[in-house]
């Protein structure tokens, strides 16, 4: 075959393709998307936002809608707007060749409430963050309150630890990291349900068995405190009774103080 039908018969070819692509592309366009398919991943049943709520937040804001077009879908905006959700950690929004279309949402997941010097209220989320309540649920996780006043929903932890003057006036990532240490360990999650802060910035923690106040100190050296703490636990109170202390005291290097009553 001579070169030049074969160049004639792939150009044909190309702009066939094109024109079907072009055709297809059009069709997509203009093609209804509807309603997206909502997958909220919900951790320890906290339900913190429902697939109602989203769905009704969305409308609310002309991003999604029964008779929506796929050119007129916003999928960026739609991600935005959801990213700001103070419930969301994470989404992802998928769009099919089908024309469907879903959103997957991750929830955040808070280790602990604050209960705030001014009456107001909020929790300190896994990653460091706070959120506010919800309509929605009450988490029962550990409660913090005493001198204590966090109130700016854009504060994290990640901005303070990165930097040396936030550390210096900041208790926010002290409380987290109390409280993270407290709920990724069995005994003390199950133990543990308080944190008071003191006008010194100093924790006392509360035990769910016993009225006994732990004297905590400062954020200084959480691990080995909390070491000290289930070793005396584990020797101490077994042998002495939990009725006997008032004050449990691991503030001191190496060493637990106790009260008696």
């Amino acid at each position: 075959m001579k070169s030049w039908i074969k160049y004639v018969l792939w150009t044909l070819f190309i702009t066939g393709v094109v024109i079907i692509m072009s055709f297809a592309n059009s069709r997509q366009e203009t093609k209804i998307i509807g309603m997206p398919e909502i997958d909220i991943e919900i951790t320890d049943h906290m339900l913190f936002l429902t697939k109602d709520q989203v769905r009704t937040r969305l409308i609310d804001r002309n991003l999604i809608a029964e008779n929506k077009q796929y050119s007129d879908n916003d999928i960026a905006a739609i991600e935005r707007e959801i990213e700001g959700m103070a419930e969301v950690r994470n989404v992802d929004v998928y769009v099919y060749v089908s024309g469907a279309w879903s959103i997957d949402i991750e929830l955040r997941k808070p280790i602990a409430r604050i209960f705030n010097m001014d009456n107001s209220s909020c929790y300190l989320d896994e990653d460091g963050h706070l959120m506010p309540l919800s309509e929605t649920y009450t988490a029962r996780v550990l409660t913090i309150n005493g001198f204590v006043n966090e109130t700016n929903m854009g504060k994290n932890v990640d901005e303070i630890i990165n930097n040396d003057s936030l550390k210096t006036i900041e208790i926010l990532d002290d409380l987290y990291a109390i409280s993270q240490y407290v709920c990724s360990d069995e005994f003390f999650s199950a133990q543990i349900t308080h944190v008071f802060v003191n006008q010194y910035n100093e924790f006392e923690l509360i035990p769910r068995v016993g009225d006994q106040r732990i004297l905590f100190g400062n954020s200084d050296n959480i691990q080995g405190k909390f070491k000290k703490l289930e070793y005396f636990y584990a020797e101490g109170i077994s042998r002495a009774g939990w009725e006997n202390f008032d004050t449990i005291n691991v503030m001191y290097k190496s060493k637990v103080y106790c009260s008696y009553r």
